[in-house]
């Protein structure tokens, strides 16, 4: 394939991907946690400060709360002022076409030039493994950056250290916006340990004078560590900040959450990781050629925590499509060396009519999709079907006495629509630890001692989906019925 040719198909190919991505990320992205993101940002508007202590559950109330997520916190909270959760939705997609553009780039800085349509299988793969992350939370921001500091090394590994010099502001945006900021210093970490290592098997193989050029880039790179290490402290929690990702792997009850459990392969929307594993495996063992020690602690490291935690996934996915890539792309050149030559052929001729109108094709049904998930009454009847609106009206309204029991899905919703009702938990696991976690799970479901913890908080109202063991109880016990649809109940006594 002529260069000019080729150059033509991979711009064609990247933005017909990039659309794909974009039409599959116009959907419905508020998850239970952008609730409480959501008020947290109205707090620090009106008040013009951060929430240091719990303002929203009584099991927490002026309890230390130090989250790192601020900035993004008041962004979401601005955009839902102007366009409520359309905006969300559009934000979110937008995001995760720059994510998934900063791959595209990360590709380019590969060893070897991989042909477009590989490229964009594996982008395509790797965006729907990922989908499974996308949702209006601050913790996209780590999605996006992760994938920005990923491209910064690559391309300045092969192109100048110079380039590093944009990673420590990146981290100051990181440390304050998501707890997950501690990945940036584990990126840079793996291009560091395999620098040192090249560097000492280059010295002590060749001499001195040949590790030179080695022996800068680690120089570069423990620079920038250092750099990073102090970037992280430029928050307004300081030094606190370190432990906050460790202070949230140490709660044992998260276990018991979704997200923070194991990959279930039967559900669907872990099918596309299956097979972008698969086809990793497969290339990785097809191709001749091995892993850069780069990709091989990149995609050992992060296929581990994929499959301890769900929320793991994307991360992984981003690490591995690069991988999946330089040795898809290997094989294919080393299955076209079997096959018999073929004559030369004249180039294809060009359409740039043709291309232009698969852009546009492609970019109408992207840009339509996205343009409906903006739309109020498309985003409200989703937020009925998956939230207890009803019950959140009801309580603003009749204002039963007493406090709420909520479902741990629904709190951060309660937050939002039913502020006079302080919450027993929300997704502020972090806040929350293994104490309430555990009371809450105990209530839930139906432990030894659950009446106790109702009754240690003077709990009057218990709201859960309809027809759980708890209600039954409840209802066996005496309480009534105060509010009933089809998502939710509330019970009162």
């Amino acid at each position: 394939m002529k260069d000019e040719q080729r150059h033509t198909l991979e711009r064609l190919l990247a933005v017909l991907t990039l659309l794909l991505v974009l039409a599959m990320a116009g959907r419905y992205t508020v998850s239970p946690d952008t609730w409480w993101h959501l008020r947290a940002g109205q707090w620090i508007w009106q008040h013009h400060a951060l929430p240091n202590v719990d303002h929203f559950s009584y099991t927490r109330l002026g309890e230390a709360w130090h989250y790192p997520g601020w900035p993004v916190e008041v962004l979401m909270y601005g955009l839902y002022r102007v366009g409520g959760a359309g905006a969300l939705n559009v934000a979110v997609a937008l995001t995760v076409v720059l994510a998934w553009g900063l791959v595209w780039l990360t590709l380019r800085e590969l060893d070897v030039a991989v042909h477009p349509l590989i490229k964009a299988a594996a982008v395509a793969l790797g965006a729907a493994t990922s989908a499974i992350y996308w949702s209006a939370r601050p913790h996209l921001l780590s999605f996006l950056l992760s994938a920005w500091f990923l491209w910064l090394l690559a391309r300045a590994k092969r192109r100048g250290a110079r380039l590093l010099v944009w990673l420590p502001p990146l981290m100051v945006l990181w440390a304050n916006g998501h707890g997950a900021f501690i990945m940036g210093l584990v990126w840079w970490g793996v291009y560091w340990a395999a620098a040192l290592v090249r560097w000492a098997l280059q010295r002590w193989r060749e001499g001195p004078q040949a590790a030179v050029a080695a022996w800068r880039w680690l120089l570069a790179l423990t620079a920038v560590g250092a750099a990073l290490v102090v970037a992280v402290l430029l928050n307004p929690y300081g030094l606190e900040m370190y432990g906050y990702p460790f202070k949230t792997l140490g709660i044992h009850a998260l276990r018991k959450i979704s997200e923070w459990q194991a990959p279930d392969f039967h559900k669907t929307s872990l099918l596309p990781m299956l097979l972008l594993l698969v086809a990793l495996l497969w290339a990785l063992g097809a191709s001749a050629r091995r892993m850069t020690l780069e990709h091989a602690m990149l995609v050992g490291g992060m296929l581990f925590m994929a499959l301890t935690a769900v929320r793991n996934v994307a991360l992984f996915a981003v690490v591995a499509v690069p991988v999946l890539a330089r040795h898809a792309e290997f094989l294919r050149r080393e299955v076209a060396a079997w096959l018999p030559a073929r004559e030369e052929r004249p180039p294809a001729p060009v359409h740039p009519r043709l291309n232009l109108a698969l852009v546009g094709l492609a970019a109408l049904v992207a840009f339509g999709k996205v343009g409906v998930m903006a739309l109020p009454q498309v985003n409200a009847s989703a937020t009925a079907k998956n939230f207890p609106v009803g019950a959140a009206k009801f309580l603003e309204a009749e204002r039963p006495e007493g406090r709420l029991f909520d479902d741990y899905g629904w709190g951060a919703y309660l937050l939002w629509a039913a502020p006079d009702y302080p919450v027993f938990i929300d997704g502020r696991a972090d806040l929350y630890g293994d104490e309430i976690i555990g009371q809450w799970l105990r209530v839930a479901e139906v432990k030894p001692g659950w009446e106790a913890v109702l009754d240690y908080w003077d709990v009057r109202l218990v709201l859960m989906p309809p027809d759980t063991p708890l209600g039954r109880l409840l209802l066996s016990r005496g309480w009534q019925v105060l509010y009933r649809d089809h998502i939710s109940v509330l019970y009162g006594r």
